[in-house]
């Protein structure tokens, strides 16, 4: 098939804008690869210490303040983190947790599942929350 200067423009715009409408989007769609026994390993999306918790009076289930204290360079320094029926918590010991385990001052680490909205600080829902240091 033999495609014209301006069909090939046309296909290349298409091609950015695509890019750019994905890219814009933030987060992932997936969740991070965790298994029944050990937590992702790739890096978290924040890691820091819970500095707030409430619970949302929808669904019951936490909604987290997490603030990056500086020990991993990331985009975000902190996140309003929203836990689901469908997240995952690890326990600091190792094994599976529920969302009761988490604590405002324990340090987690947390890695988003689904988009994320950029606003600040940026909200997301948890795929998986691990436990790193109980308060």
């Amino acid at each position: 098939m033999r495609h014209t200067g301006s069909t090939l423009a046309t296909l290349a715009a298409l091609a950015v804008l695509g890019a750019v409408v994905v890219g814009g989007c933030g987060g992932t769609t997936a969740q991070p690869a965790s298994s029944a026994t050990a937590p992702p390993s790739i890096p978290a999306d924040i890691t820091g210490t819970i500095h707030d918790l409430t619970t949302d009076a929808a669904t019951g289930l936490p909604v987290l303040l997490v603030v990056d204290d500086g020990a991993i360079d990331r985009s975000a320094d902190r996140a309003s983190v929203t836990v689901t029926p469908r997240t995952i918590v690890w326990l600091l010991k190792g094994g599976q947790g529920t969302p009761a385990d988490l604590g405002a001052g324990q340090m987690v680490s947390v890695w988003f599942d689904g988009p994320v909205a950029e606003s600040y600080p940026v909200q997301a829902e948890a795929g998986v929350i691990r436990i790193l240091l109980d308060d």
